[in-house]
Formats: C-alpha cells, sequence, structure tokens
C-alpha cells in the first residue's frame, strides 16, 4: 500500500511538471530560475508589506535559510541516532561549523553531502548484513563477544538483533543538504541575486553604530505591521534565545549545563549593549556558544 502510494505521487508530480512545461511552451513563457510559487515577488518586494513578504520568503526561505534548516536536521539525526553513526555526524558538523564563514562553509559542502550519502549507504548495507549460512559475526563468536548494546551503538549487523532501519531522518538530511548545495551554487549567478537578493556576509570589521548607512531600506519609523515585525525580532530575538539558553541549561542538571548557564548570565550581565559591540567580537562570542553546543552534542552522544 505504500509503495502504490509513493507511486501515484510521483505520477502526480511527472503529470504536474508536463502539464506547466507544455502550458509555458505552448504561450512562448520562459521557466523561472526558481521553483517558486508566486511569480514577480523579488527582494525588492520584500518590505513592502506583510503580504510580499509572507509571499518573498515562501518563494525563498531555504535559499535564505537552508544552511541554517540543514544544520538543525543534522542535529536532529544525531539526537535520534545516538550511537556510532551519530558521532560522525558529530564530528562532520564541528568541520563544517569550525569554518565559520558561509564562503568556505560552501567550498566544503559538497564533501559534507558525499559524507552524508555514503554514510546512509553505508547503514543500508550493514542492515541487509550477510546470509547466515555463508559466515559467523565475529563480534558474537570472539572469546569476548561484544554486548548487544555496544553492538547496537556500533550499528553493527547481527542475527540475533538486526539493527533498525529507520533511515527517514538520515533521508531528510541528505534532501536538505543535497539542496543546500544546489543554493551554493545558485547564489553566485548574478540572474539569481537580482531575483532573490545576496546571501554575501556583512564585512566583521564594522561598527554596529554606523549600519544604517549600509542598510538599503527606511527604518521602522512608520509603524506598519511588517515594521512592527521587524521591531519584534530585531529587538527580542536576542532575549528570546537567551530564554532557550537559560531553560536548555536548567532543564537538566550536569556538568555540560554549567556552561549554558555562564553564557546566559554573561549575555544578561550586559544586555543589549552586547549588540552595540564590533561585529567580530559579538560573532565571536556567538561561535563559541555554537561550538560549545556541539562539542556538548558529540559529549553526550558518546557518553
Amino acid at each position: 500500500q505504500n509503495h502504490l502510494m509513493i507511486l501515484g505521487l510521483l505520477v502526480f508530480e511527472a503529470t504536474i511538471f508536463r502539464h506547466q512545461l507544455y502550458f509555458r511552451l505552448h504561450n512562448g513563457l520562459k521557466l523561472p530560475p526558481f521553483s517558486i510559487l508566486f511569480q514577480g515577488i523579488t527582494r525588492q518586494h520584500l518590505d513592502h508589506s506583510v503580504l510580499s513578504c509572507v509571499k518573498y520568503f515562501i518563494n525563498f526561505f531555504f535559499y535564505k535559510f537552508g544552511l541554517e534548516v540543514s544544520l538543525i536536521v543534522a542535529v536532529n539525526v544525531i539526537g535520534q541516532r545516538m550511537d556510532f553513526y551519530a558521532l560522525l555526524h558529530s564530528c562532520a558538523l564541528l568541520l563544517v561549523l569550525s569554518r565559520r564563514r558561509r564562503k568556505a562553509i560552501g567550498e566544503v559542502w559538497p564533501k559534507y553531502c558525499c559524507f552524508t550519502a555514503g554514510l546512509m549507504v553505508l547503514q543500508y548495507l550493514l542492515c541487509i548484513g550477510i546470509p547466515p549460512a555463508l559466515c559467523v559475526y565475529p563480534w558474537r563468536t570472539a572469546y569476548r563477544p561484544l554486548t548487544s548494546n555496544v553492538i547496537k551503538w556500533f550499528y553493527l549487523p547481527d542475527f540475533a538483533m538486526r539493527p533498525n532501519p529507520l533511515f527517514i531522518f538520515d533521508y531528510m538530511l541528505l534532501i536538505c543538504a543535497s539542496l543546500q548545495w544546489q543554493v551554493f551554487e545558485e547564489e553566485n549567478r548574478a540572474a539569481i541575486r537580482l531575483l532573490a537578493g545576496d546571501n554575501v556576509e556583512i564585512s566583521r570589521s564594522l561598527d554596529p553604530s554606523s549600519f544604517n548607512q549600509f542598510i538599503p531600506v527606511n527604518n521602522f519609523l512608520h509603524c506598519s505591521y511588517l515594521d512592527m515585525v521587524k521591531v519584534f525580532v530585531f529587538s527580542y530575538f536576542f532575549w528570546l534565545v537567551l530564554c532557550l539558553i537559560f531553560i536548555t541549561g536548567t532543564t537538566r542538571i550536569n556538568i555540560f549545563c554549567l556552561g549554558y548557564l555562564v553564557a546566559c548570565f554573561y549575555f544578561m550581565l550586559f544586555g543589549g549593549s552586547v549588540l552595540m559591540q564590533p561585529v567580530r567580537y559579538i560573532l565571536r562570542l556567538w561561535d563559541w556558544l555554537i561550538g560549545y553546543t556541539c562539542f556538548v552534542i558529540a559529549m553526550k552522544n558518546l557518553l
């Protein structure tokens, strides 16, 4: 039944694609550079109204935040698996984030995609295993055989307890990583930058007090609904993140949570004045926090 449902979805997708292709060829229309829902909505429409802002993010949300979504899915894979391969994902995540800059991450991202795909294929082969008549696994017949928990953590093939063939989270990570690979390639095209905007990082040597001269839109002085949303995002998300850090540090009592509490109280001590420091200083603090979070994820998985 599930196979028939998947086949039906593939037929439906192919039918829609062929219909759209025929319609564009019949009417002399060009294929859009992106698979977008709302035609005519570009980066210039982002600051017009709440509706245009919503349409823009429906069209280009993954273009703008695909890297963050991929990293969230990677952390979700680590949390769901909690085995040896989750530890490998943790190490890969640390290596990717150690590049810091978006351009540097884009250079190693194809290797990360190949790593994710190769790891998924390897796990699939381990789930298949070898026919029982051909061999006996040494971790069961050795002088000191491995326990079932160790075999489960290493995700080894076993006749007594087969590995759990649940790859839905790995598959989602592979999809997101592959789409982000495409985004890294597309964002270097001039046509895409004109349509969706660029993803270029700001200079780390800038002073926050001089940001106004680099922002092409008006300040939030018109009191529109979109301005209210901007005020909430840019004024209160800092405190929302601190609340999440505090909740993370107080939910469980262990040595790792102490680091979150120290970070939370440090940011609360200086408050909003932290955001008025040079960009290089602000990013260094958040880099340390993100790096510590990845370290905690890896250590919890290892322990």
